[in-house]
């Protein structure tokens, strides 16, 4: 095929698909796919169309031999990463780009999506480089100025993540996200809050103003930090209202999600561990302080902290062949008993290993884990589980604070908060009985309130040697890519308990849904 055929093959293939005449467009891409040139760009076309009709395996494979292929044009090369983020291929995604072509790339619209595609997958290390190359070159908008904020927030750099987001705001003053970053970023007092400019926002958007919610939670927080709790809950009502209509969540739906979860035992389980580093998987509810317990482990010399990896809900996928969100429904649930234990252990560890920098084991921080506990203790022999356990009020009230980017839409009305965390807890229990001594409670009080004796408890669990200091977290280095950037860069503190209690009669209504008998 010459050079001119093959243009002429890519122009025939596009305006196939562009047509829906979608088996026509495969077989020109596949033409294409044997000419040197044409690789990469035919591969990702391959890889959308398997993905289209729902053949994940098929996406996957087709989006690593774009990968492979030697493709040198930063427009294809960020394509073909965003894919392999999607389908769940980091390590490839990651080392696609520290290649040439992209970290030398001349477009700041290329350094600039590399670096937020990276930062959308925890890396924001490496992002920022990126983002910081785009500025260089010239872009100047205010998604990358956001950008820019939170990789500084999350290096620990408070200063330049403020100045960030003020830049931010100055280009675009309605940005919500970057408002509550910085009200998130320090406590407010009387001399120094931005209350006044996020009342003028509020008031300047309509109630359904795509970007209120942010706003309200900025608001509650600084009016928080100042004490007025009144004022503060009215803001952060709102909030979840405004919140709570751009969210779908069904309680029902969950419940039969839980409930064909807790049919699951350990019988068929995968039982030879397959060599080299070991996960350990920390979990239980967002906000019980399952990155608290992370940061402390990863000071100790057998662990590394890998932060929150999607990796296992993307293999379970895998392995049943089914499009969808990572998290369980009960489609995939359907499909997952059908795959191989030990399959979906291999597939996991060849996607996370990496992460543990050579040391023995490596920690997978994914609170959402609980659901996928038993599947990944049938899949995984050598696995342990670390359970953070939380108060249920303080916890809940926790979650009705933050405002979470995609997950967690039970965490909007203070009703669904509580039957969330009473079918969390039924769960739990389930997972207790079916795996005996797989699972340490962690309590959240004694974390917080005696964390060096906590640590060397939480050693012992794993195996490892008693190791003094671990507690020591306020100066170590590391990036920390959650909702807990802030807090972890000060000493271990117990400063969050009881804190519901301020707002004691505002969530009555979670109280008594918590209490209620069952049924």
């Amino acid at each position: 095929m010459t050079a001119d055929d093959a243009l002429a093959t890519w122009q025939a293939a596009e305006t196939f698909r562009s047509r829906g005449q979608l088996p026509e467009a495969g077989a020109a891409y596949a033409r294409l796919a044997a000419h040197a040139d044409w690789v990469a760009p035919a591969r990702l076309r391959l890889a959308q169309l398997a993905l289209g009709k729902g053949d994940l395996r098929d996406g996957v494979a087709q989006a690593l031999l774009a990968r492979d292929a030697d493709e040198t044009d930063p427009v294809v090369l960020e394509a073909v990463l965003e894919l392999l983020c999607q389908v769940g291929e980091l390590e490839a995604a990651l080392a696609l780009a520290q290649s040439r072509a992209l970290s030398e790339a001349p477009d700041p619209a290329v350094q600039l999506g590399v670096g937020q595609r990276l930062q959308d997958q925890s890396f924001p290390a490496e992002a920022r480089v990126f983002l910081k190359r785009a500025r260089a070159l010239g872009a100047d908008n205010p998604g990358l100025h956001y950008q820019l904020g939170l990789s500084a927030l999350y290096a620990g750099d408070h200063d330049d993540a403020e100045s960030a987001f003020e830049a931010c705001l100055a280009r675009q003053p309605l940005h919500g996200a970057a408002h509550r970053q910085l009200a998130k970023l320090r406590r407010a007092t009387p001399d120094a809050n931005h209350v006044t400019r996020l009342r003028a926002a509020i008031a300047s958007v309509p109630a359904d103003y795509p970007d209120a919610p942010p706003l309200h939670y900025a608001l509650f927080k600084e009016l928080d930090d100042l004490g007025d709790t009144d004022a503060a809950w009215a803001a952060l009502e709102a909030g979840m209202q405004a919140r709570r209509r751009q969210v779908s969540f069904d309680p029902a739906q969950e419940q039969a999600v839980f409930e064909r979860l807790m049919q699951m035992d350990g019988q068929d389980a995968n039982t030879r561990a397959q060599g080299g580093p070991a996960p350990v998987f920390i979990l239980g509810q967002p906000r019980s302080g399952t990155t608290l317990l992370e940061r402390i482990l990863g000071g100790a010399d057998d662990v590394a902290d890998a932060g929150e990896l999607r990796d296992f809900g993307f293999q379970v996928r895998w392995c049943a062949n089914l499009m969808g969100r990572p998290g369980p429904d009960l489609a995939l649930l359907d499909a997952a008993e059908d795959i191989d234990p030990a399959e979906l252990g291999q597939r996991y560890l060849s996607h996370t290993q990496w992460h543990a920098r050579g040391k023995r084991l490596y920690t997978d921080k994914l609170p959402a884990n609980f659901l996928w506990l038993g599947h990944i203790a049938r899949a995984l022999p050598q696995a342990r589980f670390l359970h953070l356990v939380r108060d249920p009020m303080d916890v809940g009230f926790s979650n009705l604070k933050e405002l979470f980017a995609d997950a967690y839409p039970h965490s909007y009305d203070q009703a669904e908060m509580a039957g969330h965390l009473r079918r969390y807890q039924a769960l739990m229990a389930h997972w207790h009985a079916a795996f005996p001594g797989r699972i340490l409670d962690v309590p959240y009080d004694e974390l917080v309130t005696a964390p060096e004796a906590t640590a060397q408890r939480v050693l012992d669990f794993l195996g490892l040697p008693r190791q003094a200091g671990l507690a020591e977290i306020a100066g170590r280095e590391g990036a920390v890519a959650t909702a807990s950037a802030v807090q972890l860069r000060e000493p271990v503190h117990a400063r969050f308990l009881g804190q519901w209690r301020r707002y004691e009669g505002q969530l009555q209504p979670m109280r008594q849904a918590l209490e209620a008998p069952p049924g």
